[in-house]
This record gives structure tokens, C-alpha cells and sequence, in this order.
């Protein structure tokens, strides 16, 4: 049974806060600009928007990745939005702002750094996230940049001792802007609630 705890709206802008300090040294060291602001839709759009707001980054391309279980019973994880048609972009090395908020396994966000690969083979990517579970993927080889606030437990069930000495928070955050009923049953992963 996943222990799940909500975060406060001062928690989020700490992290925000974090994240946009480590990104806006990143980009004035490396004197870069970033094409467009890519959040993992749906929980990486509001960060996404603080982000953006906080280092002046006007152009978004999100993409929208979902778990969705079939009627049939099959699960699957999809990309049901791809942007990159809609821009028009002749830069050879045009630099992408992936921004999530939890990353489990990270397999939404593996789907997206290789949609942006395949469509754009030189293109730099930074990615963040607020929070990662604790051993989940690492993307330094595919990215420039990469910063989470703060890793959690997730799988690992790792007890509260432990994750103490790990600096890893014991809980399942729920953000802000989360319904914790929608977190904890997942109906939004309903095969009848996205396509109809």
C-alpha cells in the first residue's frame, strides 16, 4: 500500500525555486537560449509554466504521455500528443526544456527525449523534474542538463529509517494541484476516459 502525503503550495515553489536556480546558472555558464519549453503533459505543465515564467522561456511544445488500461486488459503507455508538427523550426541544433513532475520509472520521459531525437537528430536536451523515484533512470547521457528537488521511496519500500539516511522522502507526494481520490484509484488511466 503506497503511503501518499500532500505537498504544500511553499513546498512546490522551493522546489521550483531549486530547479529554476540550477537551470538559469546551467544556461548563463553555457550561454545557451532555449528553443521551447517542453513540459510532460499533464502534471509537468504547471511546473512547467513557473519555469518558463521564472527564466523568461516564451515557447511551449508540450507532449502529452499516458498510461492507459484497455478494456480488453491490456496496459499500455502512449504518446497521444506529438508537437513537432505544428512548429516550424530550421534551427540544426534547436535546444529543448523537458519539465516533469514525479518520474517513476521514467518511461514518459525516455518516449519523449527520443521523439525529440528522431525528429530533430542534434538537438540538445535539458530535462528536470520535480521529483524522481529513488534509482529510477538517469538521462545524463542523453541530456545536457539534468536536476530533480528531491528524490521519494516509490518502489524501493524502503522504510522511514532508511530513507532518512538516503535524504528520500518516505511518501508519495501528491501535489498542489492533484486530486488525491484521482491519484490513489487512477480513473483517468481508463481506457473509456480518454479515448470516447
Amino acid at each position: 500500500m503506497k503511503n501518499y502525503k500532500r505537498m504544500s503550495n511553499e513546498e512546490f515553489i522551493e522546489c521550483i525555486n531549486k530547479l529554476s536556480s540550477g537551470l538559469e546558472s546551467f544556461i548563463e555558464k553555457n550561454s545557451i537560449k532555449i528553443d521551447y519549453i517542453c513540459p510532460v503533459l499533464r502534471s509537468g505543465g504547471i511546473p512547467a509554466i513557473y519555469i518558463s515564467n521564472k527564466l523568461n522561456i516564451i515557447k511551449f511544445a508540450p507532449m502529452q504521455v499516458k498510461h492507459i488500461a484497455y478494456k480488453n486488459g491490456k496496459n499500455k503507455i502512449e504518446m497521444l500528443f506529438k508537437p513537432f508538427s505544428s512548429i516550424e523550426l530550421k534551427k540544426i541544433k534547436p535546444i529543448f526544456l523537458i519539465v516533469e513532475a514525479m518520474q517513476s520509472t521514467g518511461t514518459s520521459v525516455e518516449m519523449c527525449i527520443n521523439y525529440i531525437k528522431e525528429t530533430y537528430k542534434d538537438a540538445k536536451i535539458l530535462y528536470v523534474c520535480l521529483t524522481k523515484q529513488y534509482g529510477s533512470k538517469s538521462f545524463s547521457k542523453d541530456t545536457i542538463y539534468e536536476d530533480t528537488a528531491f528524490y521519494y521511496n516509490g518502489f524501493n519500500e524502503f522504510s522511514e529509517e532508511e530513507c532518512k539516511k538516503l535524504n528520500v522522502e518516505y511518501f508519495y507526494p501528491i501535489f498542489p494541484w492533484e486530486d488525491p481520490e484521482t491519484e490513489t484509484n487512477h480513473p483517468d488511466d481508463l481506457e473509456e476516459n480518454i479515448f470516447f
